[in-house]
This record gives structure tokens, sequence and C-alpha cells, in this order.
């Protein structure tokens, strides 16, 4: 991590100063792990969808963080079955979401066709095909993690999967923690969707420390591994 020193202080005055620049909690995070790992590292997200954060990521490597890699996973067929018992609205249903793959490569032409294009690179499949152990093998210095994948099942396969990389400063973003619109017709009291898996891996690893950092507006949580 260099020789910057983090301490809370730190973090605190650096999420204040996004702030200021009305910085949405996702590009916040991706900036602070910059900050937290200035000599780079490995940046994961999950669920890439219509590609505008993945394509934001993409195009700060390109422009400044050029020893950071970036992988991207969706299955570019919509979202999976959820699991049996846990509640999801409409929205969450099979194949929703599906977005072409083609739309995000021309995005980001000009990106992959430079030297930094070699750093960025797209995973195709569901998770349970897609997260093997063989490319977490290939995966080394986790600084930020993207998870945008709506449902308790995705969300899961997501945490297991990254669990072995996790490492102290690495930060987390869920995008679909408690949207708003759910809590309405759900309550707050009913757990369901990337928040219930957390909750479920956190029981399941004790040894494993986090805190949040911020949340959105819209429920959205930005959390670091403190371990």
């Amino acid at each position: 991590m260099g020789n910057i020193i983090i301490n809370r202080n730190f973090i605190e005055d650096k999420i204040r100063e996004y702030e200021k620049l009305d910085m949405i909690v996702f590009e916040q995070g991706f900036e602070l792990a910059h900050q937290l790992f200035p000599a780079g590292g490995t940046c994961l997200e999950f669920g890439v969808g219509n590609g505008q954060s993945f394509s934001y990521m993409a195009q700060r490597i390109y422009d400044e963080y050029k020893k950071t890699s970036l992988v991207g996973f969706d299955s570019w067929k919509g979202l999976p079955v959820e699991t049996k018992g846990v509640w999801y609205p409409n929205r969450h249903a099979q194949g929703l979401f599906r977005f072409e793959k083609n739309n995000i490569l021309e995005k980001m032409l000009s990106i992959l066709n430079s030297n930094v294009g070699k750093q960025i690179k797209l995973v195709d499949g569901f998770f349970e095909n897609s997260l093997t152990e063989s490319l977490r093998n290939e995966l080394a210095n986790l600084i930020f993690v993207n998870i945008d994948v709506d449902i308790h099942k995705s969300t899961q396969q997501v945490l297991n999967f990254i669990t072995p990389l996790l490492q102290e400063n690495t930060l987390l973003y869920f995008d679909d923690w408690k949207d708003p619109d759910d809590v309405t017709l759900m309550g707050t009291s009913i757990e369901w969707g990337e928040h219930l898996a957390w909750r479920q891996w956190s029981e399941k690893h004790p040894e494993i420390k986090s805190e949040v950092i911020t949340v959105s507006y819209a429920n959205q949580p930005l959390i670091r591994i403190v371990k």
C-alpha cells in the first residue's frame, strides 16, 4: 500500500472530498480504493449490464490508474432464477436486465484498442459456470468490487468466489442492497437479495471483519474489509 498511512480519519476526509465533488458512492469507492492502494490492483464488477459503471472504471484506468486491471462478469442473458424461498420483486424475475455484450464493447472501443485494453477483461456466463477456481487463481491484490447482481443467489456466488481474495482495505460496493422501492413494498423487517446474502456470508466468516464507510440515498453501501 505504499507509504500511505491508512486510518479512519483519512478515509472520512476522502469521502467528504468526493461528496463535495458530487461523486456517487460507486465512484467514491473506486477512487478511494486507489488512494488506499496507490500502486493499483485488481477491480472486479459482477453484473456489467449496460456498461455504465464498467466504462467509468475502464476510462479511469485508461486516464490515470494504468497499473490497475479490471474484470467484468455477466451472463448477457439476464438474471438467473432466484434462490427458492427468498422473496424478490417482479423486476428481478428470470431473464430481466438482459443486455448485449456488443454495446459495452462499442462504448470502450478506443480503450480496448490501446495498451490499457490488455488490462481489461469480460467473462461471459452465469456465475455457477464462470466463477471458477482456476480463474480466481489468476487474480491478485483485490482492491475494489462492484456487486450489481440484484438477487440473493448471485450475491452468494460472488461472495464465495471473492472470499479468498479479500484483504485489508478491499472495498465492496453493493448496488442493490435495499432498493427503496423494495423496502416500501416489503417493509424493513424482511431480508432479501444482496443484503441477506451478505449477512449470511458474514455469519459464515466471523474471522473477516468489515465496516460500512458510507451509504447512498438509495441504500447502496460502501464496505471496507478490516481484517
